[in-house]
């Protein structure tokens, strides 16, 4: 009997030590995390005053780096405008001179253009069988010119009837006629060609002036 109590004795002493030793290690665990607490909350507070101290010697920096990034902001919108301004002159130039390639062209044949236009003239009056046959040929070479002309976009100025104008037609001389207004063209004397808003070669004319009152009497004179 005394045995089995001593027994009973020891396990309650074990188990006492046994409960004892995890209340241990629990008040251990809250230690260790109030410590770990104590130190996050520092570091906190720590990285607080650190962003403060950093903005307040940062800032004149930030703004400078600001003034910067607005600065060369600026020069780009500038470039960029500058390079399609350069684009849209590169084009206008590279098309004034494809017109200007063609106009002289075009130059270099009028005058052979001229030549048929005189010999179809000439031949219109001529009744000869042989000259006929010579005529159709002029007369087809010079269609086919006005089509080349026309299909390279060059115009006809040929301003018989219409009002002067300086900037397509060559004044050479006056007529004073009633048959035509006063300051309109009476006359065509050469024909001329313009492309587009490039003129090639204005036409020469001659310009309608007003009846002077002896000319009226003269004319009527010799009418009758």
């Amino acid at each position: 009997m005394k045995n089995t109590e001593e027994k009973k004795g020891c396990n309650v002493a074990e188990e006492g030590k046994a409960n004892s030793q995890p209340s241990a290690e629990v008040s251990e665990g809250a230690q260790v995390a109030a410590e770990a607490e104590q130190q996050t909350q520092a570091e906190e507070i720590k990285v607080e005053v650190t962003e403060e101290e950093l903005s307040a010697e940062a800032l004149k920096e930030l703004r400078e780096k600001a003034s910067k990034a607005e600065e060369y902001w600026n020069k780009m919108l500038h470039l960029v405008a500058d390079f399609d301004n350069f684009k849209k002159r590169a084009e206008r130039k590279r098309q004034d001179d494809v017109l200007s390639a063609k106009v002289a062209v075009v130059e270099t044949f009028l005058p052979v253009l001229d030549n048929f236009e005189i010999a179809f003239s000439a031949s219109q009056n001529v009744e000869e069988p042989a000259v006929k046959s010579i005529q159709q040929g002029i007369e087809m070479v010079l269609s086919q010119f006005h089509n080349v002309l026309k299909d390279c976009g060059v115009d006809t100025i040929e301003p018989l009837g219409e009002e002067f104008d300086h900037s397509y037609h060559e004044a050479v001389s006056e007529l004073e006629t009633d048959e035509v207004a006063e300051g309109h063209v009476a006359q065509v004397l050469r024909k001329g060609y313009k492309m587009g808003p490039r003129l090639i070669r204005a036409a020469r004319v001659v310009v309608a002036a007003r009846v002077t009152e002896q000319e009226q009497k003269e004319q009527q004179e010799q009418g009758e």
